[in-house]
């Protein structure tokens, strides 16, 4: 998996935390998660994160991603069944929100050119990937990036809520290399299939992310 320099510095920006688009504000349904005890240490968050690479919100991220990137439908469409693919408010409303910013500042900034259909609200994963379509991004370093961001967020939502310690938290990081790395190389080979979205079994979650909305005491917006 390699990128040029110039490829590398645009997708640390998209990716860093200082990129205004408030990703730090969410958590995927996690904070209900830890909450509910389900997410205590740094094995139980390995899991959390691994299941969601596999079967969860990730992987379907990471489907929309590529099937934009490989022009397998139009954009318009793929945007609106990631949309849909969301099963709580919470979740819908965070991808969007995240789709939202991510547009106003890569076409503010870097003169970003949307499809003449996306209007409305825009999923995040789809916005990312026509971002890299733009800038020649190769598919597996721009999906890489994309699920590095992802669990980094993960981990810093643990650090602040378990309370996680900064240096599991890099552990976590770490053990995930091979996973991110391995599910972007798959999912990135010109004979796959991306015509339809892998379905989530993530119930657990969603039940979770439901409860989340009246929760008591909160940090997060999902």
């Amino acid at each position: 998996m390699t990128t040029d320099t110039l490829a590398l510095q645009r997708l640390l920006s998209w990716t860093s935390p200082s990129f205004p688009i408030g990703a730090f504000s969410y958590s995927g349904g996690l904070e209900a998660v830890i909450e509910e005890g389900l997410v205590a240490d740094r094995d139980s968050l390995g899991d959390w994160c691994r299941f969601h690479l596999q079967a969860g919100a990730a992987r379907q991220d990471a489907w929309a991603l590529v099937a934009t990137l490989s022009g397998a439908q139009a954009p318009e469409r793929i945007n609106q069944t990631s949309l849909a693919l969301r099963q709580t408010r919470e979740t819908r409303q965070e991808v969007a929100l995240l789709g939202d910013a991510f547009a106003k500042v890569m076409v503010g900034v870097w003169g970003l050119e949307l499809p003449a259909g996306m209007v409305g609200d825009k999923a995040y994963p789809v916005l990312f990937a026509l971002a890299a379509r733009q800038f020649g991004i190769d598919m597996e370093a721009a999906l890489a990036a994309f699920l590095h961001a992802w669990l980094a967020n993960q981990v810093s939502v643990a650090c602040r809520v378990i309370p996680l310690g900064q240096t599991d938290g890099q552990r976590i990081m770490a053990a995930f290399e091979s996973d991110i790395a391995a599910l972007a190389a798959s999912l990135s080979q010109p004979e796959a299939d991306h015509s339809q979205p892998p379905l989530s079994t993530a119930l657990v979650a969603d039940w979770c992310s439901v409860k989340h909305e009246t929760q008591y005491s909160r940090l997060f917006r999902s």
